[in-house]
């Protein structure tokens, strides 16, 4: 039976008896001090990177993300960098972050990492988020074919101000040359799921603190849930399972969209007599593996 994330990363720490080298927690407060930490611990994390994640760049994210992580312990921020270096998500707050609550380090994957993920199954072409404003000009009719299906222009003459709040964020992936279905989630969803499902934030609630991600950046856990969404119509690869399970904030198989797993909409680029070809210009740039859709730099990172 094949261990879990949570055992392959136990096994690969090995306990604090093997780590004689850790410091107090009180060292990793002097600046120099956590480079050397780090420094002594480099090899250890970038033997775990997938071969396409530059070794470099992702020490040096790592010791940027650093400083948020005084109060935490050595062995929790091994363990979540470790997580990062396995999946190959840089912890740079948009593809991975390590949180820190209290004195335990925390991996949590973005929205944008499991945009990554996706694209590492051979049968993904492109996957696509975006978020429509209110005066956006959008049309979903799931009865219609695709690709009349889902329309979306945004107001590019207008500033993003202007073009008024979100009020939709959307999703969909293109798989073996076909469209899957697409995933909408107005802000009355991801409210329900951050309140059934988020424990970050029913902690911060009870403690009074307010500082999960949900309370700080709504907009990015509400993308979050949507390409969490998104999962359920694409192939599955073991990364992004083993992604998923070591994920303790996501909304389970019970609040996703009723859709049949691994189907998808035939592409239909004809329109049939009578009626009006969508205007294809009209839809978002696919997000491609190391970057992001267009409209996902509004989302920011996503815890």
């Amino acid at each position: 039976m094949t261990d879990s994330l949570k055992d392959r990363v136990k096994a690969a720490t090995g306990g604090d008896e093997q780590q004689p080298e850790q410091q107090p927690v009180t060292d990793l407060a002097v600046n120099d001090t956590v480079r050397q930490w780090l420094q002594r611990r480099q090899t250890y994390f970038t033997d775990a990177l997938p071969r396409h994640v530059d070794k470099a760049h992702f020490t040096a994210v790592a010791l940027a993300c650093m400083e948020k992580l005084t109060s935490c312990t050595p062995a929790s921020i091994n363990t979540a960098l470790l997580a990062c270096a396995r999946f190959g998500l840089e912890p740079d707050g948009k593809h991975a972050a390590i949180i820190p609550y209290g004195e335990t380090a925390t991996f949590q994957p973005m929205y944008e990492g499991y945009i990554d993920l996706m694209y590492r199954h051979p049968r993904v072409d492109s996957v696509h988020f975006g978020w429509v404003r209110e005066k956006d000009q959008w049309d979903y009719t799931p009865t219609e074919p695709s690709p009349r299906d889902f329309f979306h222009k945004p107001r590019v003459d207008l500033a993003e101000e202007e073009r008024g709040p979100v009020i939709l964020a959307y999703a969909f992936a293109w798989i073996d040359g076909r469209r899957s279905q697409v995933i909408i989630l107005n802000r009355d969803q991801a409210t329900k799921i951050r309140d059934k499902y988020s424990k970050a934030y029913k902690n911060a609630e009870r403690k009074g603190t307010k500082d999960s991600a949900w309370h700080t950046d709504f907009d990015a856990m509400w993308a979050k849930s949507c390409v969490l969404r998104l999962r359920k119509v694409v192939p599955t690869s073991t990364e992004l399972a083993d992604l998923l399970q070591a994920d303790d904030d996501f909304d389970d198989e019970q609040t996703a969209p009723p859709v049949i797993r691994g189907t998808v909409i035939s592409r239909d680029d004809q329109a049939q007599p009578g009626e009006q070809q969508p205007p294809t210009a009209s839809w978002p740039t696919a997000a491609q593996p190391g970057s992001t859709a267009q409209d996902s730099t509004e989302a920011g990172a996503e815890l």
